[in-house]
């Protein structure tokens, strides 16, 4: 652990602790800090756990957690990190939250965005540092949506600096931003017709997927890609469409049940499977044999309130965290089986537990209200990671991910 510089920096912290990452338990400090840049390291190791909290960036790997610290004090983060992710180069991006207090000169009200090389790096478009949207290409190039109206579309770091996507400005409010299986840039936005539409950008234009006659044309979009690449859409309304030749149908022509959808994805053997409200109902259903079809098992009645979040761990087994509970869920055998227990929906402050898989099988949840990151054993008993040294240990709301196993040379 770096011994790290914590100075004035802690003022501004303080001030903005809700705003970040998670809720610290104790007073926030700023990130580490160190001058000896040799020691610092270049981005993440392949498949490592990379988390982070409030005030500081880190990752697991090889049973220690290793800081990603600033070169200098002045270089540091000012305000609360919010979200981490990991480039397919390894490259680490970190989201801070807008100031508390932005009619301060230099200081803005929205989100900013951080790189990692031997240091933080301020991310900075023809001198705009307010971000709205970023991803990562499938070669590691940094995209980025700007957030304060000064600079519209979309933006790509290249070598000889940032280059705006043609046709990207004309595209209006742009709401997400996804990559298909065959690594085509996939956007969601609103232009000036009022109609949500999804654009793909192929041959440098922007092709409307979508148009202003769809039945979900006002709805609110997430984007997803079936087993075989098509592109799948979950409306706020409508339910699930996929794009068939051209055409987007919902799955077998079957109306969706439900019709304001929370996530949608395919099992490890197709099964198409939403999470949503469906009439005054709640819960998890599936498409197959032509016909949906509600995920019922034996014993708790999971999913009466709402599916916080669902995934298939890499046996193929139906694992959902259950907002009703505040606890996760394994399908087997025709049963809800708890795995996670530690948290209730009666707690103070009562949280879902987030969750996902390492490259290596393991399952990790970041702890719902209990906070920190833990992982299952072989035992089957949980167990904190990284121990009474984990730098976030009773932190809720924790932001996790996995580095590529490999990585892409950029």
């Amino acid at each position: 652990m770096h011994p790290g510089l914590r100075t004035a920096l802690a003022a501004l912290a303080i001030s903005s602790a809700l705003a970040g990452c998670g809720t610290a338990p104790a007073t926030p400090t700023p990130p580490h800090s160190t001058t000896q840049d040799d020691h610092l390291p270049e981005g993440a190791s392949p498949g490592a756990l990379v988390a982070c909290g409030s005030t500081e960036v880190a990752e697991y790997t090889a049973g220690n957690w290793v800081y990603f610290p600033a070169s200098s004090i002045l270089s540091a983060p000012s305000t609360l990190f919010e979200s981490v992710d990991v480039s397919p180069t390894g490259e680490v991006a970190a989201v801070t939250s807008g100031s508390p207090d932005a009619s301060t000169p230099g200081m803005s009200s929205a989100n900013m965005l951080w790189t990692y090389r031997k240091g933080w790096h301020l991310v900075s478009v023809r001198n705009d540092t307010d971000v709205q949207l970023h991803t990562f290409g499938p070669d590691g190039s940094l995209y980025v949506v700007p957030d304060d109206g000064t600079l519209a579309g979309i933006w790509k770091q290249t070598a000889s600096g940032w280059q705006q996507l043609p046709g990207s400005a004309q595209l209006g409010y742009i709401a997400s931003l996804a990559w298909s299986p065959k690594g085509v840039l996939t956007v969601v936005s609103v232009p000036q017709n009022g109609a949500t539409t999804v654009w793909q950008f192929e041959d440098d234009h922007f092709v409307a997927v979508t148009s202003d006659h769809a039945p979900f044309a006002a709805d609110s979009l997430t984007v997803g890609f079936a087993p075989n690449g098509d592109l799948a859409v979950g409306t706020s309304a409508h339910g699930v469409w996929i794009d068939e030749g051209g055409r987007f149908v919902q799955p077998g022509g079957v109306a969706c049940p439900v019709t304001d959808v929370g996530q949608f994805a395919w099992s490890p053997k197709g099964v198409l499977t939403v999470s949503g409200k469906a009439g005054s109902q709640n819960g998890l259903w599936q498409f197959s044999g032509g016909r949906w079809q509600q995920v019922q098992g034996a014993g708790l009645n999971i999913g009466a309130d709402k599916i916080y979040q669902f995934g298939w761990s890499p046996e193929g087994v139906l694992t959902v965290s259950d907002a009703s509970r505040c606890q996760i869920f394994e399908l087997i055998g025709g049963r809800w089986t708890p795995v996670w227990t530690k948290t209730h929906a009666t707690d103070r402050n009562a949280t879902p537990p987030k969750f996902a898989w390492s490259p290596t099988g393991t399952l990790v949840t970041s702890g719902g209200d209990l906070g920190g990151l833990w992982e299952l054993t072989p035992g089957g008993n949980w167990t904190e990671i990284g121990g009474k040294s984990s730098p976030f240990a009773g932190e809720v709301g924790v932001s996790f991910t996995f580095a590529p196993t490999r990585f892409v040379h950029a």
